[in-house]
């Protein structure tokens, strides 16, 4: 039996709490077992919502999960023609990158939108990290070039790094981020979703196209999301969620999704936003710690970026509340791809500019340590060994 996922958007809600797009989703395995599960989002009540049939976001949320499971789409709604064509080559990138993980599937829709019109103005992802803080600021300082976007908002998602569970946690980090977008006269819009809840989805391959599936809410609003690059160009971590070749083919004719700044690496970032007093001392980077409000100082990303800092010529960023110390490398493991290539980078930027040079032993070890394999790094979801291992799981229990 063939696998799909059948699509049902709902009736928009609307409530003191805000304005609740949400599909329900049929899920049929090969076995013919089904599960029924509830995609939502919640965005505030003063935007425009795209019409109820309106099925861009919620294909763009299930595509990769879909592809996973080698289940064919089924859409009772309408759907962009140019999402559709550009849904198209993206499978064929994600299923190139990862053969025995993500597979083609078919996608059949009730209806398709063509010539439509595309709202002006932008939006920016904007969890207040170093590469959304940069994507803001240079946009709205006309530093950007002609590829300058006339930015209108951040958006903020909460279910993304920070749990729906943790109320108390978002409430702080968004308070920091809404001061920061104000220094440069932007709003601050939050969104929640339970996209991460509905799929054990693993997270570096899915950030991008959960963004752009919760961004693309605000067709009606604006017409462009620009997603904050994390390697630049020369620097590229293949495969990886939010990528250059993957972000523009999540657009559909009404929002086009921009992969902004990869021209530039992290310390570079970090150099532009220094002249940035609040967005330094707001600048929010830490994932690991039990704090989501402020950054732990210690974790890999606080570490790193801390370096990033030091090669900039800034010594104790306002963001963080101690100097750095000998202590705060010996617990950091690089557990991706593209935690080492930000520390390769960085070892390579000491010796280059000769700025926190005194580090330069500590990164060394840090680079030598090895970090155990991921259980999804050697069995992959939807492989031919993950599958093998199941059935001699099976048979023994």
């Amino acid at each position: 039996m063939q696998a799909s996922f059948e699509l049902f958007p709902l009736v928009l809600e609307t409530t003191v709490d805000g304005q609740r797009r949400s599909c329900l989703i049929k899920e049929i395995n090969v076995s013919g077992d089904t599960a029924k599960k509830e995609l939502w989002f919640l965005y505030p009540n003063e935007l425009p919502m795209p019409d109820n049939s309106d099925c861009d976001s919620y294909l763009l949320a299930i595509l990769l999960p879909a592809m996973q499971m080698k289940a064919d789409i089924i859409v009772h709604g309408s759907v962009s023609q140019e999402l559709l064509s550009n849904l198209t080559e993206l499978q064929y990138v994600w299923h190139k990158w990862c053969p025995e993980e993500f597979f083609l599937v078919d996608i059949k829709v009730d209806s398709i939108r063509d010539s439509e019109e595309r709202q002006k103005g932008a939006i920016v992802a904007f969890s207040g990290g170093a590469d959304a803080q940069f994507a803001a600021y240079r946009h709205t300082k006309g530093i950007a070039g002609y590829s300058t976007q006339d930015i209108r908002a951040g958006v903020f998602v909460h279910g993304f790094d920070i749990p729906l569970a943790d109320t108390q946690g978002f409430l702080g980090a968004a308070k920091m981020a809404a001061e920061v977008l104000e220094s440069i006269d932007l709003t601050l819009f939050t969104v929640k979703t339970n996209i991460r809840e509905v799929w054990n989805m693993n997270w570096e391959l899915y950030c991008g196209t959960a963004l752009a599936s919760t961004l693309c809410g605000f067709n009606k609003y604006v017409g462009v999301g620009l997603l904050g690059s994390g390697e630049s160009y020369d620097e590229l971590v293949t495969p990886w969620g939010s990528h250059p070749i993957t972000d523009p083919l999540l657009s559909s004719s009404t929002f086009k999704v921009i992969h902004d700044g990869a021209g530039f690496n992290r310390s570079e970032k970090i150099k532009a936003i220094s002249e940035w007093p609040l967005g330094i001392k707001n600048l929010r980077v830490c994932w690991a710690g039990g704090n989501h409000e402020r950054n732990c100082g210690y974790c890999e990303k606080c570490v790193r970026t801390r370096l990033n800092f030091l090669i900039s010529g800034v010594t104790d960023p306002a963001c963080f509340t101690s100097s750095l110390k000998q202590s705060d490398f010996n617990s950091v493991v690089l557990r991706s791809e593209a935690a080492r290539s930000e520390w390769k980078l960085i070892r390579s930027e000491m010796i280059e500019t000769g700025q926190g040079v005194e580090w330069l032993p500590k990164v060394e070890q840090v680079l030598k340590r090895k970090s155990s394999p991921k259980f999804s790094t050697i069995l992959p979801i939807g492989s031919k060994r993950r599958r093998l291992v199941k059935k001699i799981l099976a048979k023994n229990s």
